[in-house]
């Protein structure tokens, strides 16, 4: 009995590795590799396609062909990433979970590290190291253009995000918690919100993934005016959604979420802005990063915003609220 008990131990997985691939095949192969050369291998794939054109669905089944720890699903029709990552996460089997785009790569002891590093938190993540899409070193990380969150306090990831979903570990019980997904929210967005509201995460400040930036993503950071002006609708759906899922859940940030939610409403339908600016401000020790910084992080959140509410305000005079996708 003991023999058998230690040979499910072995045998039953560890961590979800859960794969999203919509016409990736051109980066496919490099991604798997070195998701199934993890030094932890006590994992499952959970490889979901969705609805791909290309030969991603036969790359997947030929590596489930070779390697029982592969498992391919595919939709029946595209479902978009945000529902497929759901789907794929509920289809595991693992305590643990790690979110798999289809055109990074893993360093070798990604899953070690962050398993190693979670602690009593529902999700740890690492940091990720930008390359082109020829693999070659960018010279920056993300930690080089963010201030990495950690701990607890949900209201922080109300207007900002750290968390890169390919670069994360998450518990079970904290995904089944956040089921099921809002739909108007980018994922990582959402399971970093929801884990800040109830055990916190933590950051591991090495990079664990080489994170590949393509021509049209570099593109919409900035250089391109019609693309930047959708990363700022973007942003602001992003806030505006986490604020309305925040005030609908229970805790102690629900008030200050439904405040700045009604305000932001206010000053994007072309009302006035100062109810906002006074919300940010009153908030400003549950927004910050670090708590002996909090009168500079919330000047600096009420320019951002600012800014970024002129920009859609100028571009769209008929009412920004009215046109997003969340309505």
């Amino acid at each position: 009995m003991v023999f058998e008990a230690m040979a499910r131990q072995v045998a039953e997985p560890l961590v979800s590795v859960a794969l999203c691939v919509h016409n990736g095949a051109g980066f496919l192969r490099e991604q798997i590799e070195s998701v199934l050369a993890q030094s932890e291998p006590r994992l499952e794939v959970i490889a979901l396609d969705d609805a791909s054109t290309d030969g991603s669905l036969a790359l997947l089944h030929e590596y489930a062909a070779r390697d029982a720890r592969v498992r391919v699903i595919s939709n029946p029709h595209n479902l978009g990433p945000s529902p497929s990552f759901e789907r794929a996460m509920a289809l595991g089997t693992a305590p643990f979970i790690a979110p798999c785009d289809q055109d990074d790569i893993w360093h070798p002891h990604k899953l070690a590290r962050l398993l190693a590093s979670i602690g009593a938190h529902d999700l740890a993540y690492a940091d990720s190291a930008y390359i082109d899409e020829r693999g070659r070193s960018l010279g920056r990380s993300i930690s080089d253009d963010l201030d990495m969150l950690s701990g607890r306090g949900a209201l922080r990831f109300a207007f900002a995000n750290t968390v890169s979903g390919h670069a994360a570990l998450l518990r079970r019980d904290l995904f089944e918690a956040a089921r099921p997904f809002p739909p108007e929210l980018f994922h990582d967005w959402w399971l970093a919100l929801v884990a800040a509201a109830r055990n916190g995460l933590v950051y591991l400040d090495e990079p664990l993934v080489r994170f590949r930036r393509h021509d049209g993503a570099l593109t919409a950071l900035g250089r391109d005016r019609q693309r930047s002006l959708a990363a700022t609708r973007s942003w602001l759906a992003q806030c505006r959604g986490m604020l309305a899922a925040l005030s609908a859940r229970t805790g102690d940030e629900r008030h200050a979420a439904a405040r700045l939610l009604t305000a932001l409403d206010l000053a994007l339908v072309g009302g006035s802005r100062w109810p906002l600016l006074g919300e940010i401000w009153r908030s400003r020790r549950a927004l910050a990063p670090r708590p002996h910084a909090a009168i500079a992080h919330a000047i600096g959140l009420q320019q951002r915003v600012l800014r970024r509410l002129r920009r859609v305000t100028r571009d769209e005079p008929d009412a920004f609220l009215h046109r997003i996708a969340w309505r």
